[in-house]
């Protein structure tokens, strides 16, 4: 009903026009983060990564995941690189994309600098490829 005839909600007893108002708002609001739950998990995200994602993005949650879904590595506590690699391969991602070389790099000097390192580099031209 609230769908299609929101403004049927004038006809229950009680209910006003901005008591109306505020059950449509947040029905809206509930649509919009059934959406993106919804869409997250047919990429296997966890409802608890969800929930970070959608509080950390609000309703253009869908579009910044399809848009860099390595960039929830950054922005979100919890989701590192690996998590951030799963849900882009989820989301058809090629393996040679320019957001994934770059959000690869980071995780590796992140990885390097955890384990004490302040320089890396090759010794030889053969090591580094």
């Amino acid at each position: 009903m609230l769908d299609q005839a929101p403004k049927r909600l004038l006809e229950v007893s009680g209910v006003g026009k901005h008591r109306a108002g505020l059950i449509g708002k947040a029905w809206i609001e509930q649509k919009q983060i059934k959406e993106v739950m919804l869409f997250l998990q047919t990429h296997h995200v966890t409802t608890a990564l969800a929930v970070r994602i959608y509080k950390a993005y609000g309703d253009t949650a869908i579009e910044q995941v399809q848009a860099n879904p390595y960039k929830l590595a950054q922005d979100i506590y919890g989701i590192g690189f690996k998590t951030a690699e799963e849900i882009a391969l989820n989301l058809g991602l090629p393996f040679d994309s320019a957001d994934r070389v770059a959000a690869g790099v980071v995780y590796a000097l992140s990885e390097l600098t955890e384990e004490g390192h302040v320089f890396s580099g090759c010794r030889k031209r053969a090591e580094c490829g």
